[in-house]
């Protein structure tokens, strides 16, 4: 091998750990990588970039802003809120229909939107059933990727396979020429789900009430407020004291007047009494360092949710959350939201000290306390995903017909050979921002740009290991080994690759990188290369043994009280039986 094939080989190998590992942001590892590479000097300047003018990447980037358009006029959401109270069966058939439902969904929007409004959906139908979330959220992440799979715009991954593939000349492939096997795998996936895996969901049971779940023993207590206070004169913004020491205000008493649930702008005044919610060491804490009168007796109660007006609410930490990667501190949590975390679930571990300190992650489950008001502002956000039904403040725009037929125009287009998926996509994000279904400033502030970096380092990694023949030592290699095994044992190798190397790392990473070894591997195999693209494809879209290899199932794992294992041993079963699908089917249609 050549110096430049053992470079690009070991910077993948670097960036496929530093991935698995967690430590650093994805995005961070992916922009490093066409710098190493052009430092390295394995490409050029204009090769280093190429990432960025992709057609991968611009289409994806597009049918995120088409999602958005249709999650900002609602459309998506009253789909959402219809699903909830429709008439459609009894439990168990509500649940299939349900499914039905996202998995008709999941191939014209992000997956990922499509979970964030269903989870509240399911959640409420587990209760209704009285049985364990557990048992109706994995369905719900499962489903909404094989529903992914049966278009060429259901996953960013098959957007990208078919945008490095059309680079290299290989376009055969349309909107639906995956859609035969794509519902052949749904079908599979369907009748596990509702039989064998059905019975091998956890049934995970949850305390009755958010306090005993959390393991909040906490009190609400008296604090008298003394002239020589360094509170006095201060707003709760000012103080912080949600973020410094966790603890709630609930209610303030002020002579005769009784201001409950104050809000971030209330000021503290000597006299005032108020009425603080907190841990017994907490509260001390803050009564010492706030020179507050801390009563002799105190009136000890157990934590109400409508204690001073407010409630409590379970909220999900979503993609794209400004939270993400930051802390409370910095993030103004309490200030921006007028409401406070009382505990945290990070993989689920339940954290109740030190809240303001902590990173968070996509899928965190946060224990919020707040007025009505205030959890409807916070439920507003999209960073946030309310796990119970909120009150959401009606829409100013009532686009959600103009956003669906929009939708439905691209995917006509794209489905009829009138126009590329590049093309369709940009014209539709066009009329979003001009008929206002989606504004530009809400473009910059709540796509998830992170995918978009991704691929935008990654790309280029592509790139490399084509031109340094690093893809074509990789490539005779896998044919070598599963010579034997004919033209299905090789279609099955790269599918199953693709599936381990998803559940440990990016599914856009694996993609980009096998891409260009499956198309090398088909040519020196003799077999269709469309075969082998079609099992990244799917390989990289079968996230289903790790809660952490796909955003769906980060987003559920918290809620449904999910442990590793119930991904190994539920999902394990699903990918064997996918696995032989990919394997049965795909020379069936793409014969060599």
């Amino acid at each position: 091998m050549t110096f430049d094939i053992v470079f690009v080989l070991a910077l993948a190998l670097v960036a496929l750990v530093l991935f698995a590992l967690d430590r650093l942001r994805l995005d961070q590892v992916a922009m490093a990588i066409p710098v190493a590479l052009l430092l390295g000097g394995i490409l050029t300047p204009a090769e280093a970039v190429s990432g960025l003018s992709s057609t991968a990447t611009i289409t994806v980037a597009a049918m995120l802003v088409l999602g958005l358009g249709l999650r900002k006029t609602g459309m998506v959401s009253a789909i959402g809120t219809w699903a909830r109270t429709a008439p459609l069966g009894g439990n168990h058939s509500r649940l299939f229909v349900l499914c039905l439902i996202v998995a008709f969904l999941s191939p014209f929007l992000n997956n990922t939107a499509v979970v964030m409004v269903f989870i509240p959906v399911f959640v409420s139908l587990a209760d209704q059933a009285e049985e364990p979330a557990s048992m109706y959220l994995m369905p719900l992440s499962f489903v909404s990727i094989l529903g992914g799979t049966v278009t060429l715009i259901g996953t960013s991954t098959n957007l990208i396979v078919h945008g490095e593939a059309v680079r290299r000349g290989y376009d055969q492939l349309s909107m639906f020429s995956i859609a035969p096997l794509g519902l052949i795998s749904l079908a599979v996936g369907l009748v596990y789900l509702f039989t064998i895996g059905r019975a091998q969901l956890p049934r995970r049971e949850q305390p009755p009430d958010l306090s005993s779940k959390y393991d909040v023993r906490r009190f609400v207590t008296e604090l008298h407020v003394t002239p020589d206070s360094p509170a006095s004169g201060r707003s709760l913004a000012e103080l912080r004291w949600g973020e410094r020491y966790a603890v709630t205000v609930l209610d303030i008493e002020r002579g005769r007047q009784d201001i409950t649930a104050p809000r971030g702008e209330r000021h503290i005044r000597p006299g005032d009494i108020l009425y603080v919610q907190g841990s017994a060491d907490r509260l001390l804490d803050l009564a010492r360092r706030q020179r507050l009168v801390t009563p002799t007796e105190r009136t000890r109660r157990q934590l109400d949710p409508t204690a001073g007006g407010g409630r409590l609410v379970e909220i999900i930490v979503a993609p794209g959350s400004p939270l993400v990667g930051r802390t409370l501190r910095e993030q103004g949590f309490a200030q921006r939201y007028d409401a406070t975390v009382l505990a945290i679930q990070q993989h689920g571990v339940t954290v109740t000290e030190r809240l303001a300190e902590i990173e968070f992650r996509v899928g965190d489950l946060l224990l919020v306390h707040g007025t009505p008001t205030a959890l409807e502002r916070l439920a507003d956000d999209p960073g946030f995903i309310p796990m119970s039904e909120v009150k959401t403040p009606a829409g100013g725009r009532p686009r959600a017909a103009v956003a669906a037929v929009i939708m439905v125009g691209v995917v006509t287009l794209v489905g009829l050979g009138v126009l590329d998926i590049m093309t369709s996509a940009l014209t539709g994000v066009g009329l979003m921002v001009f008929t206002r279904c989606v504004r530009v400033e809400e473009i910059y502030a709540e796509l998830d740009w992170l995918v978009i970096f991704v691929l935008a380092g990654l790309i280029p990694m592509g790139v490399a290991l084509e031109s340094t023949g690093a893809a074509a030592w990789i490539a005779g290699w896998v044919v070598t080994l599963t010579a034997s095994l004919g033209e299905m044992g090789l279609i099955a190798a790269f599918y199953l690759v693709t599936a381990i190397l998803t559940a440990i790392v990016s599914n856009a990473a694996t993609a980009v990188m096998l891409t260009p070894v499956a198309i090398l591997a088909a040519a020196e195999a003799g077999v269709n290369p469309y075969a082998l693209l079609v099992a990244v494809m799917f390989g990289a879209s079968a996230s289903f043994v790790t809660p952490f290899g796909y955003q769906t199932n980060v987003m559920i794992y918290a809620p449904g009280g999910y442990r590793f294992s119930d991904f190994m041993k539920v999902g394990g079963v699903l990918n064997l039986l996918l696995l032989l699908t990919a394997a049965l089917f795909i020379p069936i249609f793409w014969p060599s």
